[in-house]
Order: C-alpha cells, then sequence, then structure tokens
C-alpha cells in the first residue's frame, strides 16, 4: 500500500509528499473532529470525519474514541488515508473504529462504500482501525 511522506508539521496542518510528487497539506479541524485537504492553499476533494458517539445530554463526549464516519481521500490510494487516520490519533489520542459492512446505509455517512471496506480492513490489520464491537 502507498505510503504519504510527512515533510512539514505546523501543529494542525501536516504537509505529505505523495507517490506521485504532489505535496498535499492536510488540516485537521478540532470543532467539528475531520480532516480536510488542500493543494496549494485550494481546498481539494471531501473529507476524513470522525464522530464522538458518547456524547451526552450535555453535549460533552469522552473523547476516547471515535467513529470514523466519512472517509474521502482526494487522491486514492496515495497514502493519505492513512495519513489522515494517523494524524486524527496524534491530535485527539482516542481510538477510532468503523462500523462492520453491512449494507445499511446510515444518515451519519459511516456506512461502507466502494473501497471503504477494503481500506478499513487494511487499516484494521495496521492497528489503526478498530473492530466495531458496541
Amino acid at each position: 500500500m502507498p505510503r504519504a511522506t510527512l515533510i512539514k508539521d505546523n501543529d494542525n496542518e501536516r504537509d505529505y509528499q505523495i507517490p506521485s510528487g504532489r505535496i498535499i497539506t492536510l488540516v485537521y479541524d478540532d470543532m467539528d473532529y475531520s480532516i480536510s485537504f488542500k493543494e496549494n492553499d485550494q481546498p481539494i476533494g471531501d473529507e476524513f470525519r470522525f464522530i464522538d458517539e458518547s456524547i451526552d445530554e450535555d453535549g460533552c463526549g469522552d473523547g476516547e474514541r471515535y467513529l470514523l464516519a466519512r472517509m474521502f481521500s482526494p487522491v486514492p490510494a496515495s497514502g493519505l488515508g492513512r495519513a489522515a487516520l494517523e494524524f486524527f490519533i496524534d491530535m485527539t489520542g482516542a481510538t477510532i473504529y468503523a462500523r462492520s459492512h453491512d449494507g445499511i446505509v446510515r444518515d451519519d455517512g459511516s456506512n461502507l462504500t466502494g473501497d471503504a471496506p477494503i481500506f478499513v480492513g487494511k487499516m484494521q490489520d495496521e492497528g489503526l482501525i478498530e473492530e466495531y464491537n458496541i
């Protein structure tokens, strides 16, 4: 599986060089728990979004375990997905889990489509994503 190489770390932004030579910036947003992507300071693609499902009635969560709700890399098979997961873990100290591939479409976007089941399986093998066992 291709790897993106970290070349610059600026707190909530990290620059990665992907195998094609392009430089992609990953941006961590601590307000909505997401990782978005930029190239040449312009947004590209969609995002990786994480949900703290432990939120209580006061709007507080424990921040220890997050559901991977959306995972869209602007350059598939480039190592950016792995980089986004590692970045989120580094920023939050949390663990990540994904729902099983059960064919159910969910409003939060956490259902696995396209290549997502394969990606999640590989990331589980590498220990970046936990099994869904709630």
